[in-house]
């Protein structure tokens, strides 16, 4: 297997508070009360306005395992993916010596996706996580962090500023041409003098780059995110929904459309679900940037989530991964292990 592949399928703040009159600060979103077998108790709601809520539950963690379709070969187990979600209590700053954390009965939700894996000498260790902050900026931060032979790092924060809706995207790369001495390796003859090292690997030796801001629609969201709105489009019986996406500095528009009913047969169970399709185009007048979308666990083009109803919990995830510029395989995420899911997540049989 190649270490793109590899690569491809092992992937998975704080600001000014005022109060609820000031237009500037996002509602105090709820949490989830008891008596909602579909929904944790304790669940914490996104509000977007006038957009589609999306609901993070306090404590779940979803296993799955990877595979891949090989044709004649038959499907290729290649890892294993987890998904993770939380809800902690909202910070506005850090306190002095001796004071306690001030809280206010905000909270902040957050999402996890991450991965660990290696092949022919190729370690990956890959995170990638969301968090929704009550506050007008930044309403949501996406941070992710790669380490293992290659180590990066990239930021995006999404939220309301001064002058409306805006981004700040940031990654790091290596630092070439710096002047710091820890850097410098010796050279390999004793008569030349050391020299600053040439792209390497080790993340000691990336440096964050200048951020870059640009204007966003209101409510952008992220992918991660987009994932815990379909589950809400599932749970709320709709049959469509669109929202604009963003994927480092590069905007999308996506259109999540609610499909056929199916049962699932996985190694953790077996599920009633609805399939919801992942759909991504360029929005007029977007110009630059990669214009090349790739999604969740590098799937390319259409992505499908299998959700169970009426929780929403995904159960097979599936979708296109390139291998190269020729190549595309067929990948599954199926669903292996599960807690914290809602008390109406069970398997039929």
């Amino acid at each position: 297997m190649t270490r793109s592949l590899l690569i491809l399928l092992l992937l998975a703040g704080s600001g000014p508070h005022g109060t609820a009159d000031d237009p500037d600060v996002r509602p105090v979103p709820a949490l989830a009360g008891p008596g909602d077998p579909h929904l944790v108790e304790g669940s914490f709601r996104v509000d977007r306005g006038a957009q589609a809520s999306l609901w993070v539950p306090p404590g779940e963690h979803l296993e799955f395992e990877v595979g891949v379709d090989l044709g004649p070969l038959g499907e290729a187990a290649v890892g294993t993916v987890t998904m993770s979600s939380g809800v902690e209590p909202y910070v506005a700053g850090l306190p002095k010596p001796g004071e306690s954390l001030p809280t206010g009965g905000e909270h902040v939700g957050w999402m996890r996706i991450g991965a660990r894996g290696g092949h022919l000498g190729y370690e990956l260790d890959h995170t990638i996580t969301t968090r929704f902050l009550p506050q007008a900026w930044p309403s949501l931060i996406n941070s992710e962090v790669q380490t293992g032979s290659e180590n990066r790092k990239r930021e995006v924060k999404i939220g309301r500023g001064d002058e409306g809706w805006k981004s700040s995207y940031r990654g790091n790369s290596h630092c070439s041409g710096c002047t710091r001495k820890e850097h410098y390796v010796e050279a390999t003859l004793p008569w030349n003098d050391p020299y600053h090292c040439k792209k390497c690997k080790r993340g000691e030796h990336r440096m964050w780059n200048a951020a870059q801001e640009r204007e966003v629609p209101e409510e952008t969201i992220d992918i991660l995110g987009a994932v815990y709105l379909a589950r809400s489009l599932v749970r709320e019986q709709k049959d469509s929904l669109e929202v604009h996406l963003l994927q480092k500095d590069d905007l999308w528009k996506l259109e999540l459309t609610r499909g056929a009913r199916r049962e699932l047969k996985v190694s953790s169970g077996v599920f009633p679900c609805r399939e919801v399709r992942l759909n991504v185009s360029q929005p007029e007048g977007e110009e630059g940037g990669s214009k090349k979308f790739s999604g969740l666990f590098g799937i390319k083009g259409a992505l499908r989530i299998w959700l169970h109803e009426p929780t929403g919990v995904p159960v097979l995830i599936e979708g296109d991964v390139p291998v190269g510029d020729i190549i595309d395989l067929h990948a599954r995420v199926r669903l292996k292990k599960f807690r914290g899911t809602p008390s109406s997540f069970k398997s039929v049989r």
